[in-house]
This record gives structure tokens, sequence and C-alpha cells, in this order.
């Protein structure tokens, strides 16, 4: 990979990565940047602080809504939850002011409804840029936490609600994708932003005391989000495609498009591993607050590979398998 001078969009892969990640001081971080986790952890005053920063760059429809529910998402994968933000909003030159407003006031109103204060940030006319890209960091502080690197052998894998959330809502709202699925299809997909945060999700399964780890599900999908989960918590895995839940709605939108459900952007879905004799607890409690969770695999040491079981056939999971599906029919349908 050192000598790759052009890489795919979206994510940078892992092995070009996490070499810069490990080059990273520690100093007073109890939690250090690595692969797969998905917030930075400090202490102050015996309590721990969380952050997490996240840009949105695959869409312009609701870049407020989208950035602060993914920020957001990513802290409250620690169990604490997040309370206060700071964002950089930055919009091409000849961008009117009704847009800008248009976009604070939602990053605003998002907040809000998290319980989240905005601290502050930066907003600015950017030369050279074609579209507008906001940077959420949002902060919590809490008494103890999690991360996506503390599963542990023979625990099990739930989800929240259903595999490629975001990369639906995002996807159905493209002139060439609705005229290729059903009006009801791209409508209900549009309609999934709505379920795009995954903090009462976090809140509810850690508020159980059984959880060990958590992980939403963002680039790469449910399986490139339990491969980092995997290769953070230095774990295999097995995983049933067969029940991996998908709403009807992203189905259709991925069959007319030939992508994989299971590899789009999907944040508003939870991963949660903990020992499969609570795990019926976990998943009733998410339940009974109306929140859907399913099981939908296992992790095992790593010596028994990373899997996943697709109609019957046990196929490896390997780095290559996280490319998101997002970004190529994004740009094939930029190119149509």
């Amino acid at each position: 990979m050192q000598n790759v001078t052009e890489l795919p969009e979206g994510k940078l892969p892992i092995d070009f990565l996490k070499p810069m990640l490990d080059s990273f001081e520690r100093g007073n971080l109890v939690v250090s940047p690595s692969v797969g986790v998905d917030v930075g952890v400090t202490r102050s005053k015996g309590r721990f602080l969380v952050s997490s920063s996240d840009p949105i760059t695959g869409t312009e429809k609701r870049i407020g809504w989208h950035g602060v529910n993914v920020s957001a998402n990513d802290v409250a994968t620690s169990g604490i939850m997040p309370d206060t933000l700071s964002m950089v909003a930055m919009f091409p030159p000849r961008t009117r002011t009704g847009v800008i407003i248009g976009v604070i006031e939602e990053i605003k109103k998002t907040a809000k409804g998290l319980g989240i204060t905005v601290a502050g940030g930066h907003t600015e006319i950017t030369p050279g840029l074609v579209k507008p890209i906001i940077v959420i960091t949002c902060f919590g502080s809490g008494d103890k936490f999690v991360t996506a690197a503390n599963a542990k052998p023979g625990d099990s894998i739930l989800m929240t609600k259903t595999a490629g959330i975001e990369g639906t809502s995002i996807l159905a709202n493209l002139p060439k994708v609705a005229r290729s699925v059903s009006s009801s299809a791209a409508t209900r997909g549009g309609n999934l932003i709505r379920s795009l945060s995954i903090v009462n999700d976090a809140k509810h399964a850690f508020s159980t005391g059984h959880v060990h780890a958590m992980h939403d599900v963002t680039e790469g999908g449910v399986i490139g989000a339990v491969f980092e989960m995997g290769l953070a918590s230095h774990l295999g895995f097995v995983l049933e495609s067969d029940i991996i839940p998908v709403d009807p709605a992203t189905r259709e939108i991925s069959d007319s498009l030939g992508i994989d459900p299971l590899r789009l952007i999907g944040s508003g879905a939870l991963l949660i591993a903990c020992s499969s004799k609570t795990e019926s607890k976990v998943i009733h409690t998410l339940v009974s607050k109306g929140i859907r969770c399913t099981k939908i695999g296992r992790f095992f040491p790593l010596r028994r590979g990373r899997t996943l079981i697709r109609a019957g056939r046990q196929l490896v999971v390997t780095e290559e398998s996280i490319q998101d599906e997002l970004w190529p029919t994004l740009r094939k349908c930029r190119n149509a």
C-alpha cells in the first residue's frame, strides 16, 4: 500500500490507515486512536471524557441532520451519551445565504432533539468546494464506558434495526434510483433518514449492564462494521447473512442497483457484543423500548477466522470486503 498514489473514495484502507494511527503518541489518552474504535477517551477529575468527529461528504440533502446524528452515534457507542458538539461548516463559492442558514438551523434543531448543546465551531465559504461539507465533533462524559475493542470470545453479536439505513436514505433521493424502483420504495427509503440515530439504542442497551462492546454501522455496512469490531477486539466472527434484517425498501433499491445491502453504509443500526447468557435480557430491554434487535452472529478466537455464511456457503471476510457500496454507486449515478 506504500506505493499506492490513488485511493478509492470513502474511508482509507485499513492497511494504509493503521500504521498512521499507531504512530500517534498516547499522551493522557485512556483510549488511543485505532481502527474500528469510534471514540477517543481521556480522563478528567475522575470522569471519562469521550469525543468523536465525523464529516458528511456523501450527500447534500439534510447534511445538518446527518452530521449531528452520525457524530452523536459514535459517542453513544461508548455508553456515555453526547451532551455537547462543535461544528465546522464549509460551503462552496456563490452559496446563497438561505442555504447556509438552513444547514445551521438544522444542526441546532437536531442537536436540541438529542439533548446536545452547540458549543461553537467555524463556518466559511471555501474555494474549490463543489458542495457543502460539515464536520461535527461530539463530546460526552461519564463514569464508565465500553468501546468496539471490548468484545470477548463467544460473545453474541446483536444488531438493532436493519441494514443499510443511511445508504438507502441517500440513494432513494437520487432521480436515477427513484425512477428504477416503486414509488413506495423510494418514499419509504427516503424516510429511513428518520431512523439515523442510535443514541437511544445505545443508552438502553448499556443500561442493562451486560454489554461488552458496541459499534455503529457506518461505511462498509454491517459486514464492514462487524469486521472492524473483530479487528479492534482481535477476534474472529461468524455472521449469518440470511438472518440479518433488511428493510423492504433497502432490498428493492439494492436489487435494482445490483449492490449488497450488507455492505451499504448503515448509520442507524447498532452492533452490540454481549455474553450469550445475557443476550436475551439485552434483546428484551431494547424490544420493550420499541427498538428492533436481532442476533446475527457470534465472535470467536481469531484462529477460527472471520467468515460470513451466505446461502449455506462459508465465505472468508478480509480487509478488502469493507469497501462500501455507496461510493461506486454514487459515481455511476453521477456519470449516467
